[in-house]
């Protein structure tokens, strides 16, 4: 008996759709669908805590949140590519924070070097240069005071008190207090370390 086109279309699909079913484990696509999508909801979940930085404990513990790969989703094209660029704009945000929580780090200065710093960019910066970088007009004091240069503890402070008139560096012992050179050479010690970045440092939290 001749069988209609209708039915034979009808036998292709049920074929096909047989076929998917075996080769997604006879999970139903739908069943698929809602599993995979609440896997990404819960990893960016996860990081959108991040990016609402509240401490280095909540940061480590958000970055550390395994994120499903590309391959790992399975869904319409149109929703791979949403969920795609969200897991991608979600992992940037994650980076962001860490560079942003590390360059805060590098800025975390005593209160000696603190005000240290705030001493040298009214008396000694159109000199030495912004940030201790040193200029043409005087050297490049983290050098100097490093163990490669020649300006120890007590050197430093004499030159700031008492000047080197033949180069052109006044005195500044009618200007400066004692505290105010020794915060001078907290600041430039800690540049010189590079435990304090270039830039406006903010004083260390307590604990």
């Amino acid at each position: 008996m001749m069988q209609s086109d209708r039915q034979v279309r009808g036998r292709g699909r049920r074929n096909r759709s047989q076929e998917r079913g075996a080769v997604s484990g006879g999970e139903p696509r739908g069943a698929r669908v809602a599993r995979t999508a609440a896997c990404v909801a819960a990893a960016l979940a996860a990081v959108v805590g991040a990016t609402s930085y509240a401490g280095p404990a909540r940061l480590q513990a958000a970055s550390s949140a395994t994120l499903p790969s590309a391959g790992a989703v399975t869904l319409d094209a149109g929703a791979s590519d949403l969920v795609a660029r969200e897991v991608a704009s979600r992992q940037g945000g994650v980076i962001e924070a860490r560079v942003a929580l590390a360059r805060r780090d590098s800025l975390a200065a005593s209160e000696a070097e603190y005000q240290g710093w705030k001493t040298f960019h009214v008396y000694c910066y159109r000199c030495h240069g912004v940030d201790a970088l040193g200029s043409d007009l005087a050297p490049n004091l983290r050098h100097s005071v490093s163990p490669q240069g020649s300006v120890t503890h007590e050197v430093f402070v004499t030159t700031v008190k008492n000047g080197r008139l033949e180069k052109g560096m006044p005195a500044w012992k009618a200007l400066l207090t004692d505290d105010q050179i020794e915060n001078l050479y907290a600041y430039v010690k800690a540049r010189s370390e590079r435990r304090l970045a270039a830039g406006r440092p903010h004083r260390k939290t307590p604990g």
